[in-house]
């Protein structure tokens, strides 16, 4: 505070600096107080080893084709023919084997940018896939010698099964949800071990001749099991579980087709009276099968990723 010359007005003279100093003091004070920005939610990495279980159901398709060869069966019946066939038959039948379906998974993925990841897994599953049917086919034999007529019927009874299989695929996939779900399709080689077994049964009765009714039947395992190869395709959802760092939960369907299965046997006839036997031991009647099997699995796992 001054006086001036005349000594009649008082003045405040106030420097700049301290003016400056008033202004920017309480924004810096305003700007130390606010508390800092949170930092970004990490964004979840898919590149890794996991290992996992799933579990779910499998619904199978199995076509099988039939061919059953006449049986031929020789005679030494008076005034009948020396010989006839009966009970060849040939034709198609669809069973749809299902079940539960369960095993483990092993593989790798590789994020190769912020929304695309491939990788390669490998599985193996237990399955109870099994349907059976039976097939029925009468037949009557007619115009024989002295109006003699021969009766009876060819019965198949067969199941298909599905006893395990296992794939090695190729994955590949984007990610959404801030990185947090991975949707995918997936591809490769399938293997399982595929089965028919059953029994043929032709029977019947020689009607109308000296010393008839006289019978004949043959019964014979049929079908064989093996370990085949195919190919399967699909897709699926993986998703991270909150709270849980490592795991992942999925959803997944994919088609299999494990190929064919082609069999041949050769029956055997047995007399139907053991005493006077008038029925010689046919030939033929070999049945041919070729079964082609598919399936649909439907499931869902667990994985832990090691990081």
């Amino acid at each position: 505070m001054t006086w001036d010359a005349g000594g009649s007005m008082m003045k405040f003279t106030i420097p700049i600096a301290i003016v400056a100093g008033l202004i920017v003091t309480p924004a810096f004070a305003a700007d130390m107080g606010a508390p800092p920005a949170p930092p970004p939610a990490p964004v979840y990495n898919w590149t890794g080893w996991y290992v996992g279980l799933n579990a779910g159901a499998s619904m199978g398709k199995v076509k099988t084709d039939f061919n059953a060869t006449p049986v031929t069966v020789t005679t030494n019946v008076p005034g009948f023919a020396p010989s006839f066939n009966a009970g060849g038959f040939s034709g198609s039948n669809t069973e749809s084997p299902d079940g539960f379906m369960g095993g483990g998974q092993i593989g790798y993925n590789y994020q190769l940018s912020p929304i695309w990841v491939v990788g390669f897994e490998a599985d193996f599953q237990g399955a109870l896939e099994k349907d059976s049917n039976t097939l029925p086919n009468d037949f009557t034999l007619t115009n024989l010698h002295n109006a003699a007529t021969v009766t009876g019927s060819t019965v198949l009874d067969y199941s298909t099964k599905i006893e395990w299989f296992g794939t090695a695929r190729l994955r590949a996939g984007y990610v959404w949800g801030n990185g947090n779900v991975f949707s995918y399709v997936t591809g490769g080689l399938a293997y399982g071990k595929v089965d028919l077994e059953g029994t043929s049964l032709v029977s019947g009765a020689i009607n109308g001749c000296t010393g008839c009714p006289l019978g004949f039947s043959t019964t014979h395992a049929i079908g064989h099991s093996n370990v085949n190869t195919g190919w399967t395709l699909g897709y699926g959802t993986e998703g991270r579980l909150a709270g849980m760092p490592g795991w992942t939960w999925r959803v997944e369907s994919y088609y299999m087709d494990l190929g064919h299965l082609n069999d041949t046997d050769a029956a055997t006839v047995s007399c139907g009276e053991e005493t006077t036997c008038t029925i010689g031991k046919p030939t033929g009647g070999q049945t041919f099968t070729n079964t082609h099997f598919t399936d649909w699995i439907l499931r869902g796992g667990l994985s832990y990723q090691f990081h």
